[in-house]
């Protein structure tokens, strides 16, 4: 099966065809113009350099966030119009986990952190055993300030929010993944959505819903809270 994996959840996205447990191309797309405006002609570039069609597409692999509210939509939009039109499965994956997932092997708990602006970071908590990793905290939003008592050493902090707030978080046993880590991979992405797809884990366009962990800003202006809003499900 091969799969085409589409990620726009963070400041720099990317997009990915995979195949079995190989990569087959992947193009990142960094910070700047909207990912409306790119996502496609990445695709249609990926396509090409690989003499694929969209036919030849078994499934799909998106990251569903958390992230930023108008890079989730573009890229959902983008995988439920494909997953549709092409009649082919669809699979989402966590921000977060994608992140943890690229860890150094030798890390063995893992602090996924990415900027949720406001102040705030998006932070999950994982586990490695050997190949598998094992969800500790599921995926939030969180001032740096209280997320900082909740960092047991050792542990391996990775991501953009990571950077951003070290000096908050960094304590002895608590270290830093070097830049590389910053953002996902959308190669690992399409490899974990082959994973998925041949677990029987996808489903039609409709599964596909964004986590957004915090409420947008003008829910924000009618008094929802912005610390600990959590994903529920």
């Amino acid at each position: 099966m091969i799969v085409l994996a589409l990620d726009t959840a963070l400041a720099s996205g990317g997009v990915a065809l995979a195949e079995g447990d190989q990569v087959l191309a992947s193009l990142k797309l960094g910070p700047g113009q909207s990912f409306s405006s790119r996502l496609l002609a990445a695709v249609a570039d990926l396509l090409e350099q690989t003499r694929l069609k969209p036919a030849d597409l078994g499934g799909l692999a998106v990251n569903l966030g958390p992230g930023f509210f108008t890079g989730l939509r573009v890229g959902l939009a983008t995988a439920q119009g494909l997953a549709f039109g092409l009649g082919i499965p669809a699979v989402g994956v966590s921000s977060l986990r994608l992140l943890a997932a690229a860890a150094p092997a030798e890390a063995r708990t893992v602090w996924a952190l990415a900027d949720a602006r406001r102040g705030l970071v998006y932070a999950a908590a994982f586990s490695r055993q050997g190949e598998s990793l094992q969800r500790l905290e599921e995926d939030m939003a969180i001032t740096p300030e209280l997320l900082a008592p909740r960092l047991e050493p050792p542990a391996l902090l990775l991501g953009s929010g990571a950077r951003l707030y070290a000096e908050t978080l960094q304590a002895p046993g608590i270290l830093l993944a070097p830049p590389e880590f910053d953002d996902p991979d959308p190669g690992l992405l399409a490899l974990m959505g082959v994973q998925r797809l041949d677990q029987g884990q996808g489903g039609g366009a409709e599964v596909l819903r964004p986590r957004y962990c915090r409420p947008s800003d003008a829910e924000v202006r009618f008094g929802l809270p912005l610390d600990e809003y959590r994903l529920i499900q």
